[in-house]
């Protein structure tokens, strides 16, 4: 941002722009880059122009203090980058922008419940309900901003900060947001914390003609005041539809709200059943769409686009008098090569965009409009694929050619991973004295003993899950809090067909098992090594009897640890050590604390993550290639012979 104002207003003589030139003329990446930085800031953001003011007060990272400087170097090649670089126009500067928001979410596991809205769903929702200039903008849950510097980008000739409304549930993130609209064009912009019960309570400052948020999913709501919920009380122990009907009753006349929910809010039952049927009955929805899994960057679950309608707004023209439109766009999205997420494509977002604004809502397996009679017939469930028949029959035989062009697609992307991943292990050097030569037992690096607590921060915990006298098997039941077992753990999450569930009641019982974003489920028994990182959408769910949970103590990096432990030597020592049968073999928590690890230093651990991530990936694709040649060898005879 601080570039940007230098390039736009600054004069060669004013006190900030020689700051800059001298913080950007640094090459050795010493500390003193990010002293001229600070004066370049503090000078800056006196000036009448500058996008935030008093931005020289921000609590944040490499701007007031020195502690971590092993980010200097970084921070030095990227000043000096920019100092150096050709002139940029506004939507590069966005481009630079939204890209450092990418690269910030990738590293930091802990989202404290608002995740980073992938910036191809952003535009997805925008794409929707586009907005109008003068329109009132909401977000009540906005992270970093993506969704309304996505809708600020929409609207010819600027956005003044005014007509935004923006609120950030995580205490991190309102300076983040208001530097990334600003970075969007937005002129003074103005991002406030706030806790969702004031907000919820509050009901907020009036009608706004457009809400795009994508809100903290399963955040437990607590008890708050009635404070005339259109369609029900919420139960305290999820948010999900407080945050629905907030939005809902926040909308102007003809206002429209569009909202990313997790997938259970479409099916759950007892109190949100009926929440959901009043919502169907009042005429409050305008369409759901089932998005694909691994769009967002700490959680693979998919999730559904609730669009939310005031008399069926002319925003939205497909609006059939009293029915829904729903989507099935679980098959869309691209996995690119060397990136752990999938991607909505430009024609992805077109093929969901012309279901609402062509008036044409019937295409057999993707989208169909359904009236309200039949949804409250089924219960009022909302799922996407209960209406739409993901399963229904297609031509009887796949397109030869769709089919061989598919695979040519495949192995040209496969080819592009192969070399890219030749050349990040070729390239990839750590730094020698970055590795503790010998190994530290896993036990010494929770408890401390292998580094300063006090100085390093965050302290460990390693404990085995729950008796079987505290879950039993009768305890298990259809709907509730999800409980881990070894079976649900895979090399790239949690799976959660079939994962057995407890009352939340119960749950509340087991807090010390109640896992955590960063956490480590580990299975004890089974095949060894296998593990699983928990992100924010497993906030909350207990371990099992059979796993141990590892709470990484703060020189641990969390993706390292799980990459290590699937290793063959690691896995190897722990066979070599188990008990139980061939069939079945079991470690004790015991055991596990003697585990002997290489304990490089952070930045080795995630440089090391970060590749294995890139080894992962690349195993998708050949997984992902060996179902599609599976599929031809299925189906391509049956259309030679007809074709």
């Amino acid at each position: 941002m601080l570039a940007k104002f230098v390039q736009s207003d600054g004069a060669a003589d004013v006190e900030f722009v020689e700051w800059w030139k001298r913080a950007a003329g640094e090459s050795s990446g010493r500390a003193s880059v990010l002293a001229d930085i600070r004066a370049a800031v503090r000078s800056a953001s006196r000036h009448p122009g500058f996008p935030v003011p008093h931005m020289r007060n921000q609590d944040a990272g490499l701007l007031n203090s020195d502690e971590n400087l092993e980010d200097v170097p970084w921070a030095a090649d990227f000043i000096g980058m920019l100092g150096r670089g050709p002139d940029l126009d506004s939507t590069e500067w966005s481009d630079v922008c939204d890209l450092l928001l990418d690269r910030h979410a990738r590293e930091n596991t802990r989202t404290a419940g608002e995740f980073h809205t992938p910036r191809e769903v952003a535009r997805l929702l925008v794409e929707l309900a586009p907005p109008r200039a003068g329109d009132r903008i909401l977000d009540p849950a906005c992270g970093s901003g993506v969704l309304l510097a996505a809708a600020a980008q929409r609207i010819a000739g600027g956005v003044d900060g005014a007509t935004l409304e923006a609120y950030a549930t995580d205490r991190s993130n309102p300076w983040l947001a208001t530097m990334n609209l600003a970075m969007h064009g937005v002129d003074r912009p103005v991002v406030r914390a706030s806790e969702p019960a004031s907000l919820f309570g509050g009901r907020g400052q009036g009608g706004a003609d457009l809400v795009f948020s994508n809100p903290p999913f399963g955040q437990r709501l607590g008890p708050v005041e009635d404070v005339g919920w259109p369609f029900g009380r919420p139960s305290e122990h999820s948010a999900d539809f407080a945050w629905l009907q907030y939005i809902w009753s926040r909308l102007s006349e003809n206002g429209v709200g569009l909202v990313v929910m997790p997938a259970g809010a479409a099916w759950r039952h007892g109190r949100e059943a009926e929440m959901r049927k009043a919502m169907v009955s009042g005429g409050a929805l305008q369409g759901v769409i089932a998005l694909p899994p691994h769009l967002f960057t700490h959680t693979a679950v998919p999730v559904h686009i609730w669009l939310l309608a005031r008399g069926k707004s002319s925003r939205l023209p497909a609006a059939d008098g009293d029915a829904v439109v729903f989507v099935d766009a679980s098959g869309l999205g691209t996995q690119p090569p060397r990136r752990s997420r999938r991607v909505l494509t430009a024609r992805d977002r077109a093929l969901i965009v012309r279901c609402f604004h062509e008036g044409d809502h019937d295409e057999p397996g993707f989208s169909r409009s359904v009236s309200y009679r039949e949804i409250l017939e089924q219960g009022g469930g909302l799922d996407p694929r209960w209406y739409v028949g993901a399963g229904q029959e297609q031509s009887a035989a796949s397109d030869t050619d769709d089919l061989f062009g598919e695979l040519a697609g495949s192995a040209a992307k496969m080819s592009r991973s192969s070399h890219n991943l030749a050349w990040i292990l070729e390239t990839t050097r750590l730094p020698r004295d970055g590795i503790v030569p010998q190994h530290a037992r896993l036990r010494d690096i929770v408890d401390g003993k292998v580094s300063d607590v006090a100085r390093d921060g965050r302290a460990g915990l390693l404990l085995a899950g729950p008796s079987g006298s505290l879950v039993r098997a009768e305890d298990y039941q259809e709907a509730g809090i999800p409980v881990v077992m070894p079976t649900d753990l895979t090399d790239s999450g949690f799976d959660e067909e079939g994962i057995r569930r407890i009352g939340e009641e119960q749950a509340a019982g087991l807090g010390r098992f109640r896992l955590r974003s960063g956490d480590i489920v580990l299975a004890r028994r089974g095949e060894l090594g296998r593990c699983a990182v928990v992100r924010e959408a497993q906030e909350g769910w207990v371990c099992g009897t059979g796993c141990f949970v590892l709470r990484p103590p703060a020189v641990l990096d969390a993706d390292y640890f799980a990459a290590y432990l699937r290793s063959a030597p690691a896995r190897t020592w722990l066979q070599a050590r188990s008990t139980g049968s061939l069939t079945m073999k079991t470690i004790s928590l015991g055991v596990l604390g003697e585990l002997p690890v290489v304990l490089p230093d952070l930045s080795a651990q995630r440089l090391i993550a970060d590749i294995m991530a890139q080894v992962d990936g690349h195993e998708r694709m050949l997984r992902e290639q060996l179902a599609l040649t599976r599929k031809i060898r299925r189906d391509a005879l049956h259309g030679l012979l007809s074709g």
